[in-house]
């Protein structure tokens, strides 16, 4: 899973997605996430080809300072996140939710 370099030197991808699935068996909090050109752009071609439940868990990024509060994302929301392993792009993270409040 780690990478044998520090994140950020080097292979550090950021990513934005879309929550399509809020459900987790484990109960950790993640979700699967669409990450837009990763797994199509959302549309329902892209979800056709990688069906929701082929998407991968990404992990929630807990603050440090609340970290016993934490809520699921829901699903639509857009989600900002990085890959952990970095280039090989199989352990994503999620940073933080964007919401357009206009």
């Amino acid at each position: 899973m780690f990478q044998n370099n520090f994140i950020g030197k080097n292979g550090f991808i950021w990513w934005v997605g879309v929550v399509e699935n809020r459900s987790d068996p484990l109960g950790l909090g993640r979700c699967q996430v669409r990450i837009f050109g990763h797994h199509g752009d959302g549309n329902e071609e892209s979800k056709t080809k990688i069906p929701s439940s082929d998407l991968p868990r990404a992990h929630p990024l807990y603050p440090l300072n609340n970290s016993k509060s934490f809520s699921v994302p829901e699903l639509g929301d857009w989600i900002v996140g990085f890959f952990f392993d970095g280039e090989a792009a199989q352990y994503p993270v999620m940073m933080g939710v964007y919401r357009d409040w206009e």
